[in-house]
């Protein structure tokens, strides 16, 4: 007669397997080459996107709410070095925070390059929040590349 019966189980007798999950997740990465998986501090790292056409590679990231000064990116070694800081916004107003997603304070991006790049003619344009690197090839790389006819 009991097997007929719907089972419903009362909702704090059921763990919460996504943050047991979540739990081993951030113990298992932590003190690893990855902190911004784990970190619930201020820190933020801008997302960007790396292309390669024939002629040079264009690096493409996201910094909204900064300005031009707020950037710094250097080449060194054939590492690309992009850094800089959103400062956070402080008004003094009787406003009571009920969330607060946005991740403010200072970022560090380095990659090494895949090709050899022109130091001298890199260029670098801030319009809009988008930063957009263009890194010219040097002639040895552009020679590398090998076009290959599938038949």
């Amino acid at each position: 007669m009991f097997d007929l019966m719907p089972f419903r189980r009362r909702q704090h007798d059921v763990p919460d397997v996504f943050e047991g999950f979540e739990d081993m997740f951030k113990r298992f990465w932590e003190g690893s080459m990855f902190p911004e998986l784990t970190s619930e501090e201020n820190k933020w790292t801008p997302r960007l996107d790396v292309n390669e056409t024939d002629k040079a590679l264009e690096v493409v990231a996201d910094l909204p709410g900064l300005d031009k000064k707020d950037i710094d990116i250097s080449l060194e070694n054939d590492v690309l070095v992009i850094r800089g800081e959103r400062k956070e916004e402080h008004k003094e107003t009787d406003r009571h925070v009920h969330r607060m997603e946005r991740r403010y304070g200072s970022f560090y991006r380095a990659f090494k390059l895949p090709v050899e790049v022109k130091s001298d003619s890199i260029e670098a344009t801030f319009t809009n929040g988008v930063l957009k690197i263009t890194l010219p090839k040097t002639e040895e790389a552009k020679k590398r590349i090998a076009h290959i006819t599938v038949h």
